[in-house]
């Protein structure tokens, strides 16, 4: 195995560590609550506010 081989497996192997830290710290419960708010944020939008209804 030559240096080469050796550089290209540390890297690959390194960016598998860094994929699965990231997966590991999206889908744990701790941080799964803050990354789905955007979500619901986008979705409180398309529900009209009864402020909205009154005016119409």
């Amino acid at each position: 195995m030559d240096s080469a081989s050796i550089y290209y497996l540390g890297v690959t192997l390194l960016l598998f560590l860094i994929f699965a830290v990231i997966v590991v710290r999206t889908y744990s419960r701790k941080h799964k609550a803050k990354g789905e708010e955007p979500k619901f944020r986008m979705m409180d939008d398309d529900k009209p506010k009864k402020e909205d209804n009154s005016e119409k």
